[in-house]
C-alpha cells in the first residue's frame, strides 16, 4: 500500500507533457491528399515561376523553358545550369514539405514551404520527372499521381531516361537540372486549347516572367537569363527607372521583428510624357495601368505582389482608381519576414503585419498625392522662377459639402494679365464663374473611365498655327520681366499632348521680341 500511494503521488506531481500518452497513427490518405494539392490554384505562369525560384536558389545563370502545343496535348520542360542534386538530395526535394518554412534560408534561397516543386508541377500535370546532374553523375526521380493514389507516397526511378531535347542537353552539362511535366491535363488551363489560343497564352506567360524576375534579368539581382521556346524573356521594369520623367522618392527603412525592410515610392510619368502610345502601353505592364498601381512586394528581389494597395488606406480602404494609377511603391523584404507577411504557398500574396500598416499607409498616401498632382498637371513641372506648381495651374480643386469643386485660378499670371487688359476684375470674373459652374464633371469622369484615360491630342499643322496665334497674343500681356522661354513655358504648361511642334513655333515667333 505505501508503494502504491508513493506511485500515485509521483504521477500527480508530473507535468501533463511528461505523462505517458497513447498515440494513434493518422497518415494522410494518399489519393485524396495528392489530388487536393493539385487544386491549390496555380496558373501555368505561377507554377513556372516557382520552378525558376528553385533554379535561382541552385545558383543557375540560365533557365530555358520549352512549352509546345503538340496537337492539343501540351508538353513542358524547364532546364537550368544550376548546382544539380545528388540522388539523396533529389529524394528530399521530392518529399512534400522538404525544407519547410522553419528552415534557415540564405538571402538567395527563394524557397518557402518545401512544396513548390511538387505542388506547382502537379497542378499542371499528373506526372513529374526530374533529371539532375551533379559532378557528372545523373540522377532521376518521377512522381506520378496515379502511382501515389494506388500505392501510397512513393516515387519511381525511370529507366531509361526520358526522351527530350532538354535531357539530352543536360547530359552535356557538368551540373544542372531538367524538370519535365508529363500528362499535362485540364487543370493546367493549357490542355485542349486551339493552337492560336495556346501560343497567345504563352505570350501572357512570357509577360508574367518578365515582370516577376525583372531584377534578375536586368536589374540589381544576380543575373539570370531566361528563354521561352528559344526566345529571350526581356525584363519589364514596373518603375520605369530609365524614363527621365519618373519621380523616384527617397527610400525609407522600416524596422520590424528584428529585421528591416525598405520602401521606395515612385511616381511614373504622365501619358503625355511618353513618346507614343506603344511606349505608354508597354509601361502599363501586364493587365494595364489600372491593374498595376500600388505596392510591389519583393522577397529576395523576386516579385511576389505586382500592384496592390494591400488593404491599406485607413478607415476607407484604398481601391484602384484613375488618379493613383501612376503611383507604384517598391517594398523589399528579407526572406526572414515570410511569416510576418503571411506569404502563401504559391508566393503570389503577401499581407503586411499590423504593427507597420500605419507607416506604410503614410508613405503610400504621400506617393498617391504626388501621383494625383502629376496626373492632374499632365506631368508638366513648373520652370518659372519662384513659381509653384499650384501658382501655374489654371484649374484648382477643392472639397466642398457637395463634393469636389473646380475653379479657375484667379492668381494665374495669364489670368492676371487678362484682367488688367479687360480693365478690371468684375467682367472677367463673371465669365470665369459661368465657366466654372458649367464644367461637366460627371460627363468628363465617365468619358475618362470608359476610355481608360483621355487620348493624347495630336495637333495638325493648321491647329498648331491657330493655337500659336492665340498664345502669341496672350504672351504680349505677360510681364516684360519674363524671358521668352519662361513665357512659353507659362503658356504651354497646362496644355495636353505632344507640344514639340507648338513649342518650336512659339520659339520662332517670340524669339525676336
Amino acid at each position: 500500500m505505501p508503494q502504491l500511494l508513493a506511485k500515485k503521488r509521483q504521477l500527480i506531481g508530473r507535468s501533463p507533457d511528461m505523462a505517458a500518452e497513447r498515440t494513434i497513427d493518422i497518415p494522410p490518405k494518399a489519393s485524396a491528399l495528392i489530388n487536393s494539392l493539385r487544386g491549390l490554384g496555380y496558373s501555368p505562369e505561377t507554377a513556372i515561376s516557382d520552378l525558376i525560384d528553385n533554379s535561382i536558389t541552385a545558383g543557375a545563370s540560365t533557365v530555358e523553358i520549352d512549352l509546345q502545343w503538340n496537337d492539343g496535348r501540351p508538353t513542358a520542360a524547364i532546364l537550368d545550369n544550376g548546382r544539380g542534386m545528388s540522388e539523396k538530395r533529389l529524394a528530399t526535394a521530392m518529399q512534400l514539405g522538404g525544407d519547410g518554412p522553419d528552415a534557415t534560408r540564405s538571402e538567395s534561397d527563394l524557397g518557402r514551404f518545401g512544396m513548390g516543386l511538387k505542388t506547382a508541377s502537379l497542378s499542371q500535370s499528373s506526372r513529374l520527372v526530374v533529371v539532375s546532374r551533379v559532378e557528372g553523375t545523373t540522377n532521376t526521380i518521377a512522381m506520378d499521381v496515379a502511382v501515389i493514389a494506388a500505392r501510397g507516397w512513393i516515387a519511381t526511378v525511370p529507366d531509361p531516361l526520358p526522351v527530350h531535347p532538354f535531357v539530352a542537353k543536360l547530359l552535356a552539362f557538368p551540373a544542372g537540372t531538367a524538370v519535365l511535366w508529363e500528362n499535362i491535363d485540364e487543370l493546367s488551363g493549357l490542355s485542349g486549347l486551339a493552337k492560336q489560343a495556346f501560343y497567345l497564352r504563352l505570350e501572357e506567360i512570357r509577360a508574367h516572367l518578365s515582370m516577376v524576375f525583372h531584377r534578375f534579368i536586368n536589374g540589381d539581382a544576380e543575373r539570370l537569363a531566361i528563354a521561352l521556346n528559344g526566345r529571350a524573356v526581356k525584363a519589364w521594369d514596373p518603375f520605369q527607372t530609365q524614363h527621365p520623367a519618373t519621380i523616384a522618392m527617397p527610400v525609407e527603412k522600416i524596422r520590424h521583428a528584428g529585421s528591416s525592410l525598405s520602401v521606395k515610392p515612385y511616381v511614373l510619368p504622365h501619358r503625355d510624357r511618353f513618346a507614343n502610345d506603344t511606349e505608354y502601353e508597354a509601361a502599363g505592364g501586364p493587365g494595364g495601368w489600372g491593374a498595376r498601381q500600388g505596392f510591389y512586394v519583393y522577397r529576395g528581389k523576386r516579385l511576389l505582389v505586382a500592384g496592390s494597395w494591400l488593404g491599406l488606406g485607413g478607415a476607407r480602404t484604398w481601391t484602384r482608381d484613375e488618379a493613383s494609377r501612376l503611383a507604384r511603391i517598391q517594398v523589399d523584404l528579407p526572406t526572414g519576414m515570410d511569416r510576418n507577411w503571411r506569404i502563401d504557398v504559391r508566393k503570389s500574396q503577401a499581407r503586411p503585419p499590423g504593427a507597420i500598416r500605419a507607416r506604410l499607409t503614410a508613405i503610400a498616401g504621400h506617393c498617391r498625392q504626388e501621383a494625383r498632382e502629376v496626373f492632374a498637371f499632365r506631368g508638366q513641372g513648373p520652370r518659372i522662377r519662384g513659381a509653384s506648381r499650384e501658382a501655374l495651374s489654371v484649374w484648382l480643386a477643392s472639397s466642398g459639402t457637395d463634393g469636389p469643386q473646380y475653379r479657375i485660378n484667379r492668381n494665374h499670371p495669364v489670368i492676371i494679365a487678362c484682367r488688367e487688359a479687360a480693365g478690371g476684375l468684375r467682367p472677367l470674373n463673371a465669365v470665369l464663374s459661368i465657366i466654372e459652374r458649367s464644367v461637366p464633371v460627371e460627363r468628363i469622369w465617365l468619358d475618362v473611365s470608359e476610355s481608360e484615360g483621355a487620348e493624347i491630342p495630336v495637333l495638325g499643322d493648321g491647329e498648331t498655327a491657330k493655337l500659336a496665334d492665340q498664345l502669341e497674343e496672350l504672351s504680349r500681356t505677360l510681364p516684360a520681366a519674363l524671358s521668352v522661354q519662361e513665357r512659353i513655358d507659362l503658356l504651354l504648361v497646362n496644355l495636353p499632348g505632344d507640344l514639340t511642334k507648338l513649342r518650336a513655333e512659339m520659339m520662332r515667333r517670340l524669339w525676336g521680341e
